[in-house]
């Protein structure tokens, strides 16, 4: 093996102390009651219809704006 290929011994003792020291996950402690946490539901339902109605008003503008752009410039180089 050549030296920049070969793995030092305290290499494979960390990699080994890493996979060791996995444990599981704690049980999740649910701090919001359950009305809560449907409000906040509804609240995120309400703000993505929001965002969503922001959004398709912006494009649509975008387009209008990309079309009367295209216009006027048609216009201006079919007066020459």
């Amino acid at each position: 093996m050549s030296e920049e290929h070969q793995i030092s011994e305290s290499s494979v003792a960390v990699a080994e102390d890493v996979h060791a020291g996995h444990h599981t996950a704690e049980p999740f402690d649910d701090h919001f009651d359950p009305r809560d946490i449907d409000a906040f539901s509804e609240e995120d339902t309400e703000a993505g219809a929001a965002i969503g109605k922001m959004l398709t008003i912006f494009f649509f503008y975008t387009v209008l704006v990309m079309a009367l752009s295209t216009a006027v410039t048609y216009y201006w180089i079919s007066l020459e």
